[in-house]
């Protein structure tokens, strides 16, 4: 019968999410049997169905009616889909999957109004699923990259009408064909407008370095599916009605949180695979755009300084200082997840994983679940990560 719909989306089918998928729905009050099949659930019964079929990740349609969030990733401009709405906007290497990230909101218990931080923002994909969600969002990187793509990705909603109000002068300042970017938006003055045709500069000049295509084309092209996915974002917020939670976005250090004590409900993050990836190198021809040096950026960043051992004592150190600042602003019995694999360096795996879990709780963290999942597009560094949800003591 329908009342007892529960059904998946058809492109869940990994265990980690079938059992993310099973702790969403106890920790949002549904009650439910698992059939013989796994990935059938039979709804039994439920506190409150309405508030369920608003927050769930992992399932498309509960007691017969379509999810919120099934009605969110119909929004969607790429042929990924994990990239609905603004999560497309920048290839930003090992991105969170939002799906995921929505669950985990449910997992730890985090309602419209409370807080979750992000101290290693990266490409903002918690700070948009918290939004979605009602949730308001810190989010701290020493990376003024990813600083700039999140604020894009969250804030760009709420200057639709002036972003399309310059977006013709801004289209009149492209170079002819085969010239590079360094376009002069100093004239906008609305900061939020600035970075959004920034941004756009920013994947274009992407899309020259690493596919070679014509700057001015990759533009436009890219612009209008950026205009086109921010105002799928506001007809979402309008139609749904969604109520978004605030985002406040900003470069900081996780190793030094600008943060009071005890001041977060929640923690949603993954610390950088700096030892795997090199964050500064990969996007070095974004920061020289935007005005940095990565030479400079390099002293700043997790995980890059130093080489061979050294390299992996400092990033380990770096890590038990973030741990500590986490401790310090979680507000006692909430939690926190954080998303980490081993890496390989030196032809050898670092165990990453258990150096992170042995402090976490020497700092007073209680772990909770360690879930394991397969990364796809990292094979060559890494090839799992875990899932691990602390709770603070």
């Amino acid at each position: 019968m329908w009342q007892e719909e529960l059904v998946l989306f058809d492109q869940v089918q990994f265990i980690y999410e079938l059992a993310l998928a099973q702790l969403e729905l106890t920790m949002l009050g549904v009650k439910f049997t698992l059939e013989d099949g796994l990935r059938e659930f039979r709804l039994v019964e439920a506190e409150d169905i309405p508030k369920a079929g608003r927050r769930l990740a992992y399932f498309a349609r509960i007691a017969g009616t379509p999810t919120v969030y099934s009605r969110i990733i119909g929004k969607n401009r790429t042929r990924s889909v994990n990239q609905y709405l603004t999560h497309w906007i920048y290839p930003y290497k090992g991105k969170f999957h939002p799906q995921m990230v929505r669950a985990l909101c449910n997992i730890i218990g985090l309602n419209p109004g409370d807080t979750v931080l992000d101290p290693f923002v990266g490409s903002g994909t918690t700070a948009l699923e918290a939004q979605l969600l009602g949730v308001h969002c810190i989010g701290i990187d020493v990376s003024p990259l990813s600083v700039l793509q999140t604020r894009v990705k969250t804030e760009s909603v709420f200057v639709l009408p002036d972003i399309l109000q310059w977006r013709e002068r801004v289209e009149s300042l492209l170079p002819q064909r085969g010239k590079t970017g360094g376009l002069d938006l100093s004239f906008i003055p609305e900061e939020r407008v600035r970075n959004f045709y920034l941004m756009a500069q920013l994947v274009a000049t992407s899309d020259h370095t690493r596919r070679r295509r014509d700057f001015p084309r990759a533009f436009l092209q890219n612009l209008q599916r950026m205009v086109g996915s921010v105002s799928d974002y506001a007809e979402l917020v309008r139609d749904l009605p969604l109520e978004l939670g605030r985002v406040d976005i900003r470069v900081g250090d996780a190793r030094n949180l600008p943060l009071l004590d005890e001041s977060v409900d929640g923690i949603i993050t993954s610390p950088p695979y700096s030892i795997a990836l090199d964050y500064v190198v990969n996007d070095a021809h974004a920061f020289r755009e935007m005005g940095y040096d990565p030479l400079l950026l390099r002293e700043s960043f997790i995980g890059v300084r130093g080489k061979g051992r050294e390299k992996i004592a400092l990033y380990n150190e770096d890590l038990k200082q973030s741990i500590r600042e986490m401790a310090r602003v979680l507000k006692p019995g909430k939690q926190a997840v954080i998303v980490l694999g081993n890496a390989t360096h030196m032809g050898g795996e670092i165990p990453t994983v258990t150096f992170f879990t042995d402090c976490a709780q020497t700092m007073g963290f209680r772990l909770c679940h360690n879930l394991k999942k397969i990364i796809f597009g990292l094979y060559n560094v890494m090839q799992r990560e875990n899932i691990l949800i602390f709770q603070k003591g």
